[in-house]
């Protein structure tokens, strides 16, 4: 008798120390290359064993996957290429959530480019579109094993989203001039985006995702005028790159926990950081080639992006005003512009980052 209760407690003991709670912070990576970089016979390893991304890292503390979706049926990132993304990423037991570019491409900060099936529609005929598609996205989600109740509309829309975009940057950071002429136009989209995904899963949360992480009094302004206007709000969510910080200020973890402390005082909600990443190396050109700011105590090295890593996300645990993060595009290795901030060596071996996101 002794003995069954203590296996008793000891298998409850293990049940609780693995479930995860429900106000658990969500812990995950954007690792959409993977199934690219498979078919063109690229490979995992860890600890020089053969290893599957989505799987590895959920057996190293990840219970969530963020899918890219572009509009299109066929092709990288499109319907068919997203939905067999989300599924792998069920399979190794994550829990998709669905970024909705609203877009062909990729759409960001810098860009927001409408699909050319709606790029010529007025605004009325575009709302109806992506309310429609939207809602069909969901469908086939679901339809295809893939049942998603967290949402993102669009990438980064600071600026604008499918085609209602500001291009010149003085006007861009003008509260006046983009409260007044570009969300107005901005509004009826992500709200006919958000009332789509609602016919399909009437339980669906939004994010609503921008990347400036160190300018809070735009992203605040920005929320609270899609709040007025009625869309959903329920998590702020932001790019966090600290490298990019030109200002040294800016760069440690605990500004960032600053600027989320406003916003949860100003929301009442909880921030998600939709891509982070920080780089393993100095030793990188292209794109993000200004991307090479060390925190202070964090190295640019294999070791010092592990130990950035273990801390961010020991404080997001214990820090309620966030909601979580993911690490954006860990597996991809390519030979390309984002290597350094991978999460694997050029072999394709893993660093030991990959393990820093466990508690």
């Amino acid at each position: 008798m002794i003995l069954r209760c203590l296996i008793g407690s000891l298998v409850s003991f293990a049940l609780s120390a693995t479930a995860v709670a429900d106000d658990a912070p969500l812990v995950g990576i954007d690792a959409n290359y993977a199934l690219d970089m498979a078919a063109r016979n690229k490979t995992w390893k860890d600890r020089s064993e053969p290893a599957e991304p989505f799987e590895l890292f959920a057996k190293n503390g990840c219970q969530h996957a963020r899918i890219r979706l572009w509009v299109g049926s066929e092709g990288m990132n499109r319907l068919a290429y997203a939905t067999q993304t989300a599924r792998r990423a069920k399979q190794a037991g994550l829990k998709p959530y669905l970024v909705i570019f609203l877009s062909e491409d990729w759409a960001d900060f810098v860009k927001q480019p409408a699909p050319a099936i709606w790029k010529n529609l007025p605004i009325e005929k575009k709302v109806e579109a992506v309310a429609a598609y939207c809602e069909s996205v969901v469908r086939h989600m679901a339809k295809n094993g893939v049942d998603i109740d967290t949402f993102e509309i669009g990438n980064e829309i600071d600026f604008g989203i499918c085609g209602e975009f500001e291009e010149e940057w003085p006007k861009r950071v003008s509260l006046e001039y983009m409260s007044a002429r570009i969300w107005p136009r901005m509004i009826p989209i992500l709200k006919a985006a958000q009332a789509g995904v609602l016919k399909a899963q009437p339980q669906a949360k939004f994010i609503v995702h921008l990347s400036q992480w160190n300018n809070v009094d735009y992203c605040l302004a920005f929320w609270k005028a899609m709040q007025a206007a009625e869309a959903r709000l329920d998590y702020p969510g932001l790019s966090y790159f600290p490298t990019s910080a030109k200002e040294p200020a800016q760069r440690p973890f605990r500004f960032l926990q600053t600027q989320v402390a406003r916003i949860r005082d100003a929301l009442h909600k909880p921030v998600l950081l939709c891509e982070i990443a920080y780089p393993a190396t100095a030793d990188f050109g292209g794109q993000f080639a200004d991307w090479k700011h060390a925190v202070e105590g964090y190295p640019l090295t294999e070791d010092g992006q592990a130990q950035w890593l273990v801390d961010v996300f020991t404080a997001i645990r214990k820090d309620k005003n966030f909601a979580g993060a993911f690490y954006w595009s860990p597996e991809w290795y390519d030979g390309g512009l984002w290597d350094a901030f991978a999460l694997f060596d050029s072999q394709g071996l893993a660093r030991p980052g990959v393990r820093s996101l466990k508690p």
